[in-house]
């Protein structure tokens, strides 16, 4: 490609290519650490085939962003608007390439170690307020080397748009369509880690067109100003399969039990590892997963004390879980984890030497597109009719969506037991919830 002479082969998109000046950004410290930490922390205690990092979904993430953008401008009254809206903050479409593309590329650098793993101890760094990758993303680019390459290499100015696009901040209208390019319903992050972690765990369900997808999107003005996505009607059946496949991969992958409990280990050795090692958000360039395996491995090998941080070192290391004993359906509500709640306070009851584990945490939303007959509010999106030349709403055109769950949640009890026991303590789950009238 005319500009772009550096190229990466992927396994998921073919070749990547990059230009100079974005291989610096790729052979900075920040962006090399991207190496050492894996996409799905320890899945691959799980599928092993999940070794895969966050270093090449970004360099994925940046390409599907990239052929997102250039599909846009195919169409020309797309483009029209595209040149039309940029022109008002004085940017050309090259420009709005070049920050479409950095910002996907550097969206992931202040991921902690193990994945989402480690956000709990970031709240705590941050005194318990909210705290994200994103935030340490932003700090990373404005205070590092990112900052010096991104302005003296790239246009002055570029480092705020970043930051705006990430999260610091309400960008302008006019560049909210990239920002949606990069986070939004259906954006190059969903569509590479979707694909990314399918390939790379063995299984299907994260596979759709979307391809298709990219090449059906559109845009038109929006009311505040700037412009927003449309989905031209051929891509719809594309759509609802990428929203499908989110759900699949929920369901058999990102929640399967066993990986669930291994994140749980995970949360309670970072509780008791973490001493105030992040204070600074810069602070998470000296760690990545490779030293904090290390850690966890010197930890297990304590031969005296070393307390939650031995134990679940051990149970990490050693790939002793707990199991499944009590598990809802896939759509828990409230009146579900009550139920769930008590069972496990009779388990607790009745097995006082047993260990028990509640896990009310295994969902999250599958899409927030508004549904019709559904209550809670949510997005809508237009669908652009090439035929007839008129817009409509994905609501009125997907039969589908509305079938599709919009959350999973499903709440499960471990138990510290052995497999050849499991039958006793699931019957007797069973037993207390038929008791006590919850059934």
């Amino acid at each position: 490609m005319e500009g772009y002479p550096v190229r990466f082969r992927d396994p998921v998109h073919g070749f990547i290519h990059l230009s100079p000046r974005e291989l610096k950004l790729v052979e900075s410290r920040a962006f090399r650490r991207l190496r050492n930490i894996k996409q799905l922390a320890l899945t691959y205690l799980v599928y092993p085939g999940a070794m895969h990092t966050r270093f090449e979904h970004s360099l994925g993430v940046m390409e599907l962003a990239s052929r997102a953008f250039e599909a846009l401008q195919s169409d020309q009254e797309s483009k029209r608007l595209l040149q039309k809206t940029l022109k008002k903050i004085d940017m050309k479409i090259e420009d709005a390439t070049t920050l479409l593309r950095v910002t996907a590329l550097l969206h992931d650098v202040g991921h902690l170690p193990i994945s989402h793993g480690g956000e709990d101890i970031l709240r705590r760094a941050g005194g318990g307020r909210a705290a994200k990758h994103e935030q340490v993303s932003i700090a990373i680019i404005r205070e590092t080397e990112l900052s010096k390459i991104l302005e003296r290499d790239f246009y002055a100015g570029i480092v705020r748009h970043v930051a705006l696009l990430l999260g610091e901040g309400e960008p302008p209208p006019e560049l909210l369509i990239l920002k949606k390019l990069i986070s939004g319903q259906f954006d190059a992050d969903r569509m590479d880690y979707l694909s990314r972690d399918s390939l790379h765990c063995g299984v299907g369900y994260g596979n759709f067109d979307y391809l298709r997808l990219l090449e059906t999107l559109r845009v038109r003005a929006s009311k505040e100003g700037g412009l927003e996505l449309c989905l031209e009607r051929g891509g719809i059946h594309t759509l609802e399969a990428m929203i499908l496949a989110r759900y699949w991969m929920f369901t058999q992958v990102y929640f399967h039990k066993t990986r669930r409990i291994y994140d749980i280990y995970l949360s309670r050795y970072l509780n008791a590892w973490y001493d105030n090692q992040y204070s600074d958000l810069l602070h998470v360039l000296n760690y990545d997963d490779l030293k904090l395996m290390n850690d966890i491995i010197e930890d297990a090998e304590r031969r005296v004390g070393g307390g939650d941080r031995k134990k679940y070192a051990q149970r990490i290391l050693e790939r002793n879980h707990h199991h499944v004993i009590y598990e809802t359906g896939d759509h828990a509500d409230a009146e579900d984890a009550q139920v769930a709640i008590a069972v496990e306070k009779k388990l607790q009851e009745e097995y006082p030497k047993i260990d028990f584990i509640l896990d009310r945490e295994a969902g999250g939303k599958v899409h927030k597109f508004f549904v019709r007959g559904d209550e809670e509010y949510g997005d809508e999106f237009p669908i652009y009719n090439t035929v007839s030349d008129h817009y409509s709403r994905l609501s009125e055109e997907s039969s589908i969506l509305e079938k599709i769950p919009r959350a999973f949640n499903v709440i499960r009890i471990y138990a510290d037991v052995r497999k050849d026991e499991l039958r006793d303590y699931r019957k007797a789950a069973d037993n207390i919830k038929e008791k006590e009238g919850m059934v």
